[in-house]
């Protein structure tokens, strides 16, 4: 009697989802963002959160490439590998505006990228993350490979609920980190007081939790520079600071300032990733800054040059365009609007004065008719506020002051239509 011994059936191939990581097929969770929305011709929506194209420093980036590319020596260098920190020259302008030493700071590819090194070196899965209600909702997608506990930071049009924040830690409640934007906030434009930054900077040593502070906007205050940020003299306490809103997204260069004792596994993990930021992008933006160079002759010490210039110039347009774009909303929106805090940075934070306006509707006939658009407010709370209908975040940085005016006129026609006035 004989016996056949059955060969099992081979596994079938992996198909391309199979293929994913988990990480890769998680959802965004991110609400009113991603997807271009289908715009009619034409259309000039306001949503941008880049830099206008008349303000970008083209002679600038333009003489700093030219002087790099004359010096063959230079050129040579700029195209090797370097250091994961960052190139001698630029990490010593940043150091002495950070008011710290430059071991301390770490070039990165813009913020984004400086909050994932961060995010991987703080966070395990499930770590309780305090993050400000309403926020800037991509950090979101930022944050999702860690799957944290989000602990609300309640702000108001009058600041930040900072005692019900202290009652959840005394009652044992332990985050790693605290992620704000303290100047010119996405998406409310408040700026953080002084006596909240020490009260908060006192509740992170208390409890050992990180400040996070992003940001992006603190050269951009319309009535010139930003309060200074957390301080760096406490070791709790991170800058994330980019260059993107003042030179240009496309450069993707930023830093971090870190206390010592993060320095060593932040730098790590970021040589094990990309090794460092194109050394040719730091040479060039090293000479837009000024780092190194001596004042012009007739200069005083304070007199603005390099950065400084540069963002003088963009502030004080975005300035003018912030009041340009919310004066034509206030004056043909029916009822008006309000904007809590005209501080600087690159939206407006617009609250429709008449209750009773559909705003999900008002931006499909934006969308549809008027040929424009803007970001509805309740995509940056954690959960739909009562008063959802009520707000809009307006981008005022992104085109000039002809785009915006028509747009700010087709948005307030949008919002006037019957059917967003059900």
């Amino acid at each position: 009697m004989s016996t056949t011994t059955s060969t099992p059936a081979p596994a079938p191939a992996l198909t391309p989802q199979r293929l994913l990581s988990d990480l890769a097929s998680r959802e965004d969770r991110s609400r009113g963002f991603g997807k271009a929305t289908g715009s009619l011709p034409g259309s000039i929506p306001l949503l941008g959160g880049a830099p206008s194209a008349d303000l970008l420093p083209l002679a600038q980036i333009r003489h700093a490439s030219e002087d790099l590319t004359a010096d063959p020596a230079a050129l040579a260098a700029a195209l090797q590998y370097s250091r994961p920190s960052g190139t001698p020259a630029l990490r010593d302008w940043i150091a002495a505006r950070e008011g710290t030493e430059a071991d301390r700071i770490l070039v990165t590819n813009g913020a984004f990228h400086g909050l994932s090194l961060l995010f991987d070196a703080l966070l395990d899965e499930g770590d309780a993350v305090i993050v400000e209600d309403p926020t800037y909702p991509l950090i979101f997608r930022d944050l999702q490979h860690k799957r944290p506990r989000l602990v609300p930071l309640t702000l108001a049009p009058q600041g930040f609920d900072i005692d019900a924040l202290e009652q959840r830690l005394i009652a044992g409640e332990r985050p790693k980190l605290l992620y704000t934007v303290p100047d010119h906030h996405n998406p409310t434009g408040y700026v953080t007081t002084p006596a909240e930054r020490a009260r908060l900077t006192s509740l992170a040593e208390r409890f050992g939790f990180v400040i996070v502070s992003d940001d992006a906007y603190h050269s951009l205050g319309f009535d010139g520079p930003s309060l200074p940020d957390y301080p760096l003299d406490s070791d709790r306490v991170v800058h994330v600071r980019t260059f993107s809103k003042v030179l240009g997204p496309g450069l993707r260069l930023g830093w971090l300032a870190l206390p010592d004792w993060l320095v060593g596994p932040v730098t790590r993990l970021r040589a094990n990733q990309d090794q460092h930021s194109s050394v040719l992008v730091q040479e060039v933006v090293a000479r837009v800054v000024g780092a190194g160079a001596s004042p012009a002759p007739g200069d005083g010490p304070h007199a603005p040059r390099g950065f400084d210039a540069i963002a003088a110039r963009a502030r004080s347009a975005y300035a003018e365009r912030f009041d340009l774009v919310t004066g034509i909303l206030d004056a043909q929106v029916p009822g008006g609007i309000e904007v809590a805090h005209r501080t600087g940075g690159i939206f407006a934070w617009v609250r429709l004065r008449e209750s009773g306006t559909d705003l999900a509707a008002a931006q499909r006939v934006a969308r549809e008719r008027t040929g424009t658009d803007a970001v509805l407010g309740r995509y940056f709370f954690r959960e739909d506020p009562a008063d959802d209908r009520a707000s809009l975040r307006v981008g005022i940085s992104h085109l000039g002051p002809d785009q915006l005016r028509t747009g700010a006129e087709r948005l307030a026609e949008a919002l006037a239509d019957p059917a967003a006035r059900p």
